[in-house]
């Protein structure tokens, strides 16, 4: 971040500028409401009591700065037609009101105008000579003045306590609004929002900025959690089912009075289940891990073809029915290739069962393979599902119209083969078949032996 980008800076920055701007607004509102000086006619009494000793010409003409002409009255400027000296200011006046003594000097009539202590009065002009004169200030105009000045200071200090208020309002927007405006989004995360409304505050460069887009960052990454956490809940229970279906149906079988052969087959089922499920959930944490970036895909060669047959042999156990009616259907080739087997069988066993419930006809699975890839095909022959809901297939806990099958699940195997074919680098697309009934084909990268692991594994 950029030194300019720092809200400490830019703090400090803004503090020193309203400071600046209030202290220049309270000089100017100074300057704008108080009661400007201006120039008065010079009463006619001191003019009657002055035009005996300013109507003589030699006399005039004689009349420097600093001269005393008569009592207090001084002389603070003249003005002569022509000369080196046309031109004479008194050197104190000069030094501090010159432009005042010049503009006085171009006046039409005489004025008076208070100079500090001082009243300056004139110009007296006497053919092309002119003067200014002084006296000091009486008690009573410097009681004005004082009232002047009280007034002047009064209005500075409403400036004053206008312009902090200024400060405050904008503080207030420009710095505690965003510090509310995170509290509530912090709020809002704590309810679960993914989303937090924060309006424009991750646009900003400053602390606030930052902290804003972490907030926004942390909001997203929670609710990726608990999402994550909801669906390896369901995925759970949705795939322990079937092992824990077939464990039953074994133990029940093996209570029961038959051959020692027989009680020995389901011992052994049931311990091929046991072992399924401990793998199961190994396979679904590792599959929750993998889709979050904690680990890599550990692959190793799967002969597909036996894969899909001891899937078939295991359906068969529970319900022999419904075994019977899963076939194999073409000559396609069966590759061996490096994956992991058990989210492998995830993908197959989750589609089979789903044609499996909407289908009362045999359920086809098939192989087509490529230099690249391979292609498991799994075909029923039920009614299919609406054009406009295949694109809904594959949306967790979404189930196809329940009056076409009251079989149906909670709608979690076709989103959970979908995420697993995606950690294995591949992809699961579903179309109606043109002769009848829904076609749901499973496409996975194929890698020779020894480069499985870098292909596949991919999330």
């Amino acid at each position: 971040m950029r030194w300019y980008h720092s809200l400490s800076l830019r703090l400090l920055l803004l503090f020193w500028v309203l400071l600046f701007a209030v202290a220049s607004s309270g000089y100017l509102l100074a300057l704008w409401f108080s009661k400007p000086i201006a120039p008065e006619p010079v009463p006619t009494a001191v003019q009657e009591s002055l035009a005996p000793l300013l109507s003589e010409v030699a006399t005039f003409r004689s009349l420097t700065p600093g001269r005393l002409l008569a009592g207090d009255y001084r002389v603070a400027a003249s003005l002569a037609p022509s000369g080196k000296e046309r031109l004479q200011l008194d050197r104190t006046l000069g030094m501090n009101y010159r432009a005042t003594l010049m503009r006085q000097l171009e006046a039409e009539q005489p004025q008076q105008l208070p100079l500090g202590n001082l009243m300056l009065l004139g110009p007296f002009q006497l053919e092309d000579y002119r003067i200014l004169i002084t006296r000091p200030i009486t008690p009573g105009e410097r009681q004005e003045q004082v009232l002047t000045e009280r007034e002047t200071q009064r209005v500075q200090t409403l400036a004053l306590l206008v312009g902090s208020l200024a400060i405050s309002i904008l503080l207030g927007a420009w710095l505690v609004m965003p510090l509310r405006r995170l509290t509530q989004a912090t709020r809002e995360i704590a309810k679960g929002s993914e989303n937090p409304d924060l309006r424009r505050l991750p646009k900003r460069n400053d602390e606030l900025g930052e902290l804003a887009r972490a907030l926004a960052t942390t909001a997203y990454d929670l609710a990726v959690s608990r999402d994550a956490q909801r669906r390896l809940l369901s995925d759970v229970s949705h795939e322990l089912r079937s092992p824990l279906a077939r464990m039953q149906v074994a133990l029940m079988l093996s209570q029961e009075q038959d051959s020692p052969e027989q009680q020995a087959n389901h011992i052994d089922q049931l311990g091929r289940d046991l072992e399924r499920l401990s793998t199961i959930i190994e396979r679904i944490l590792s599959l929750s891990r993998l889709e979050n970036g904690l680990v890599q895909l550990q692959t190793e060669q799967v002969d597909i073809r036996r894969l899909a047959t001891q899937l078939i042999k295991d359906l068969r156990y529970v319900n022999a029915s419904q075994g019977q009616r899963v076939q194999f259907q073409g000559d396609g080739v069966w590759p061996v290739s490096e994956s992991d087997p058990e989210l492998l069988r995830l993908v197959i066993e989750n589609l089979v069962r789903n044609a499996l419930q909407y289908s009362d006809d045999d359920v086809e699975i098939s192989c087509q393979t490529t230099s690249n890839d391979y292609t498991i095909i799994i075909r029923d022959h039920g009614p299919g599902v609406p054009d406009d809901q295949l694109s809904q297939l594959f949306t967790p806990f979404y189930r196809a119209d329940l009056s076409r099958n009251h079989k149906a699940g909670v709608g979690l195997g076709m989103a959970l083969s979908l995420r697993a074919a995606a950690v294995l680098g591949g992809t699961i697309s579903a179309r109606n078949h043109p002769e009848g009934g829904l076609e749901v084909a499973v496409n996975l990268p194929l890698s020779e032996p020894g480069n499985g692991t870098e292909q596949n594994g991919k999330s």
